[in-house]
């Protein structure tokens, strides 16, 4: 398949779901071919990961996790900045994944198992895992089971979370069973330029499925130590990270959040530093905030995290810093970065204090590598501005703080995650802006319309789905917590 392939099958999943009102109907779409080869739909399921994954998820974890806040003259995400989500909110997150990804993905594992062609079913299967973990960790009920049966199910039922990881975990290990099939499929007919991530290297689509089940797993931690130990005794973890790479400076061929953003609105100054992860990067001299935000006015300046009412007088908009985006920028699936974070938790929570620190060393330098960086260990050495802990109560918040820091600009909507998973960073009472402000914490949003120490858990099933599927549930509160969330 020729490389301008991935831009017309990416842009088609990116825009067609706001030109055609049947793409949120999770069940039949007349428009879509029945049936299509998996040469054909591997790629446009990739795409349409990417697609919003890229795109609206990352922008979201982008401002919920603090990294970027709306521009204080702009008004483009304000109601995202002060959590003021409704059920018509972000629609095409859930129909990129149920009328796009998923459906192209359910057609090739079809195909692809009856056919033998063991090779498209692994990252078939493993990428259908990878779509129901976003969408439970967005939403957290979410059909699952009875799903993509067309006619003969048109209201499927809503499961609750732990069934729909359950059903991810059971995804990713039937995968893992045809790693060898996979290999010997892909020797004799070998997939190549339509897999957008790991040209049809089936050892590394495997490194992935252990690595998104470890990280599956991590979610309730105390109930899977056995099956987090078998992991690790495998030792099979990624390699290489796993993304959609191939965008390019152009119309339509760009990053989805950078298209979306930076070249389809009517301005290109809507997303700005927030003074939380500014202010943290400054106090660390880390040099990576070159990467994460532009100079205004030769400095780096940042605006209080969803203050949108300061005005353009007090603050004009040329005196703050710009977040950083690039046309090239790859959507992130998982990094090695975060597994190594993952498994530094994982030896944290045993505990195992060496362990752990050889693990979070090993993520702080991958997350540097990434924007070109070879001096990680002047950070992590012992005296470093990034030193790991000695106090085995410390070690997390460590590790899910390096974590935060690394997912800028690339997999903030993980690290909104682990925000309400681990409770780090903190949420603290005061602005950037006022005395006693630790660096480090969170802020309040200055506009929230979220109660007192409140922050976003979750999305709201769409209006999409909940109008035509009497199965949906009522509206869950954005702010209520999932299973799994422990803070």
């Amino acid at each position: 398949m020729k490389k301008n392939s991935i831009f017309i099958i990416l842009i088609s999943a990116f825009f067609m779901l706001t030109a055609c009102e049947s793409f949120l109907d999770i069940n039949k779409d007349p428009n879509y071919p029945e049936k299509a080869s998996p040469k054909l739909l591997l790629p446009s399921s990739i795409a349409w990961t990417a697609s919003r994954v890229g795109s609206d998820l990352q922008m979201i974890g982008s401002f919920w996790c603090q990294h970027y806040t709306q521009n204080n003259t702009a008004n483009q995400y304000n109601t995202t900045v002060t959590y003021a989500l409704t059920y018509s909110s972000y629609n095409g997150v859930w129909s990129a994944a149920y009328a796009g990804a998923l459906k192209d993905l359910k057609s090739i594992v079809e195909t692809s198992e009856a056919e033998k062609q063991w090779n498209y079913y692994v990252p078939a299967k493993i990428l259908m895992a990878f779509n129901f973990h976003v969408l439970a960790d967005f939403y957290e009920t979410v059909p699952f089971n009875e799903i993509l049966q067309g006619e003969a199910n048109m209201k499927p039922k809503y499961d609750d979370g732990k069934t729909v990881y359950a059903g991810i975990i059971k995804l990713l290990d039937e995968a893992i069973e045809k790693k060898d099939l996979a290999i010997a499929a892909n020797d004799e007919n070998p997939i190549k330029a339509e897999d957008f991530v790991y040209n049809g290297d089936m050892k590394k689509w495997i490194q992935f499925a252990k690595s998104l089940k470890f990280k599956v797993l991590m979610r309730d931690y105390e109930a899977n130590k056995d099956a987090l130990a078998k992991l690790i005794a495998d030792n099979d973890f990624v390699t290489v990270d796993a993304r959609m790479n191939g965008f390019v400076d152009q119309e339509n061929k760009s990053n989805p959040f950078y298209e979306n953003d930076r070249r389809k609105l009517n301005t290109t100054n809507n997303i700005k530093a927030s003074n939380t992860l500014l202010a943290f990067l400054s106090v660390k001299n880390d040099p990576r905030i070159a990467n994460f935000f532009e100079k205004a006015k030769g400095i780096y300046k940042g605006i209080p995290y969803g203050n949108t009412s300061i005005s353009s007088s007090a603050l004009p908009s040329n005196t703050t810093s710009r977040a950083m985006l690039a046309a090239t920028d790859p959507v992130y699936f998982l990094s090695v970065a975060e597994s190594y974070f993952t498994l530094a938790e994982y030896y944290a929570r045993i505990p195992n204090a060496a362990k752990a620190k050889e693990f979070y060393d090993k993520a702080v330098n991958e997350a540097f590598l990434r924007w070109g960086y070879t001096n990680a260990a002047d950070f992590t050495k012992v005296g470093g501005a990034y030193e790991f802990p000695s106090d085995d109560t410390k070690m997390i918040e460590a590790i899910i703080t390096q974590k935060w820091i690394a997912s800028t600009r690339c997999q903030a909507w993980d690290s909104f995650f682990d925000i309400n998973r681990t409770g780090y960073p903190k949420l603290g009472t005061k602005q950037t802006t006022e005395g006693g402000y630790v660096v480090g914490q969170l802020v309040p949003a200055a506009n929230s319309v979220l109660n007192a120490g409140e922050l976003p858990r979750r999305l709201i099933i769409p209006k999409s789905s909940s109008d035509y599927n009497p199965n949906a549930p009522k509206i869950i509160p954005i702010a209520q917590k999932m299973w799994w969330h422990k803070q």
